[in-house]
């Protein structure tokens, strides 16, 4: 699993990391997808998939960090896509990037965590 190397951003000055994740994902509880996140922010993360969503849709996200014996769950809204065909960030795969709507503080700070020691 990389967690090292940060990522450059363009319009958002954040810190991000790459970070391959497996995250849990889709409309609710009785129907997630499973894929691989590519990087990681404080807000949200960006998920490699091929599966259709439309800006602004609504999902549940489940994933652990690693060394975290806790799972992380909360809602997700998507913030852009990049389409295959006509990709926003061409350095990137087919996915979508996920902003977290509902992070409990003590998920938010177990991110904050990762990010301080990786």
């Amino acid at each position: 699993m990389e967690t090292n190397s940060e990522i450059p951003t363009t319009k958002n000055p954040r810190k991000c990391l790459k970070s391959e994740l497996h995250v849990y994902y889709g409309p609710s509880q009785k129907m997630l997808l499973c894929d691989f996140s590519i990087d990681m922010c404080s807000g949200g993360l960006f998920l490699k998939t091929e599966t259709p969503f439309s800006v602004n849709e609504r999902l549940l996200l489940s994933f652990s960090l690693p060394d975290e014996n806790k799972i992380v769950t909360c809602r997700a809204k998507v913030a852009w896509v990049n389409l295959k065909d006509k990709p926003r960030k061409p350095e990137l795969p087919p996915g979508i990037g996920l902003q977290f709507v509902d992070l409990a503080p003590e998920y938010l700070k177990s991110i904050q965590s990762f990010f301080k020691h990786n």
